[in-house]
């Protein structure tokens, strides 16, 4: 004994820990989207999360939320972690986990050449080719 601390005096305080085993039903396509409903009142996001559609995933403990358009995408982020919180209580899975799906295409870039430039320019102001005309050594 070492300063009135002994192993056996240590180990007799420890108790062992309890497991406590919880019973989860698998999670069905009906289930999920009562729950989502559910968590749109209990949030007061009703109008945000009817504009998601969820669906189960490949995964089990995994589903997915198609966004219809760009501002369910960004509106959902800062409430996805209450969102998957009250679902995880709900279905009991911890693990409980979505993506974002998005279904909006978003607008195509297109890139245009020097000459598209100068041709759209001038449709829209002709003088704009007098004066090149009129500077030749000036490149557009």
């Amino acid at each position: 004994m070492l300063g009135g601390i002994s192993i056996k005096s240590a180990q007799a305080k420890v108790q062992p820990v309890q497991h406590i085993e919880v019973e989860v039903k698998p999670l069905t396509e009906e289930d999920l989207a009562a729950y989502w409903q559910e968590a749109g009142e209990k949030l007061g996001l009703q109008e945000l999360l009817s504009e998601g559609l969820p669906h189960l995933g490949e995964k089990t403990g995994y589903f997915e939320v198609d966004a219809q358009s760009v501002s369910f995408h960004e509106e959902f982020k800062p409430h996805k972690i209450d969102v998957m919180e009250f679902l995880r209580k709900k279905t009991g899975m911890k693990m409980l986990d979505c993506k974002v799906n998005q279904l909006f295409v978003s607008k195509e870039e297109v890139t245009y050449s020097p000459d598209d430039k100068y041709k759209a320019m001038v449709e829209k102001n002709p003088h704009l080719a007098e004066l090149r005309k009129l500077f030749p050594m000036i490149d557009y």
